[in-house]
């Protein structure tokens, strides 16, 4: 009885080890697949942004502008505390 009850112990724990394991390869290799879906975005939306400031360069220097008078006045604003 004992005995038996040992081997049913540790076939469950082998059981669960595998299922573990397959779990976790699953999980890897959708993560895998979800980066290189967002490395693939990414790559996308960064050749447009560069074809539309090729495109509108005086658009692209004023957004630019901005966005570094914008900086410079949080930085400033910050460094009074």
């Amino acid at each position: 009885m004992k005995r038996n009850l040992e081997d049913n112990i540790y076939d469950a724990a082998d059981t669960i080890q595998v299922q573990a394991g397959q779990t976790y390869d699953a999980l890897l290799d959708r993560l895998q697949y979800e980066r290189e879906g967002l490395e693939r975005a990414m790559r996308h939306e960064y050749r447009n942004a560069r074809r539309y400031i090729r495109a509108h360069p005086e658009q692209g220097l004023g957004v630019a502008f901005l966005a570094g008078l914008a900086i410079g006045i949080l930085l400033v604003s910050s460094g009074k505390d």
